[in-house]
């Protein structure tokens, strides 16, 4: 049987274990280039047209967090070492785009970025619902760790009223973009199926 007709391929990008491994579909292996590309690229649109949109279309104080989504669908694709990086190039692009102490931004998406991937990696397959319930759980996290960061970093007094109203809206739309983008994202990086042996 050829690598064509069988219905599962190994995937050549996936972290190698003794108790687990990625398979994607077949017909992906002629597109690999697509995880390469895609990710970086992606992450870059996202923060741009954040920071974009927060400079001019602001709704209750806060904008969709692309960045995040894009952040989750890496992490949940390809695990803990892809998520982990890919949180800290989106915290120093932040960092650097917003003249922010830098690392700040990286110090939150990193361990965000790292915990998806552990938890994408443990279970055999993740829906698209529970990626975007994930994507909700990690804005929350998102909200938290910027507030700490920030008064432990810059001393800023926290707002909390203005932070509630900001962060709640900043969720909601944050998921709504999620479940725009989140199913495109699945069908251009496919979607692993974890398997234990």
């Amino acid at each position: 049987m050829t690598t064509s007709e069988t219905p599962f391929a190994i995937d050549p990008t996936a972290p190698t274990g003794d108790t687990e491994f990625l398979v994607a579909p077949a017909s992906q292996g002629s597109a690999w280039w697509l995880c390469l590309f895609v990710p970086p690229v992606a992450l870059i649109l996202a923060v741009y047209i954040q920071i974009a949109l927060a400079i001019d279309a602001r709704v209750l104080g806060s904008v969709p967090d692309f960045a995040l989504v894009v952040l989750v669908a890496i992490a949940l694709r390809f695990g803990p070492a892809w998520g982990a990086s890919a949180g800290f190039l989106t915290g120093v692009l932040f960092d650097i785009s917003l003249q922010l102490p830098v690392g700040s931004s990286a110090l939150v998406l990193t361990p965000i970025g790292w915990g998806i991937g552990v938890f994408g990696v443990r279970r055999r397959r993740v829906s698209l619902a529970m990626s975007v319930l994930v994507l909700l759980v990690a804005a929350v996290a998102r909200i938290a760790g910027d507030v700490i960061v920030a008064s432990a970093i810059g001393g800023q007094v926290v707002g909390w009223g203005l932070l509630f109203v900001a962060g709640t809206a900043g969720a909601m739309f944050t998921l709504l973009a999620g479940i725009v983008l989140l199913p495109l994202f699945r069908r251009v990086l496919g979607v692993p199926v974890r398997s234990v042996r």
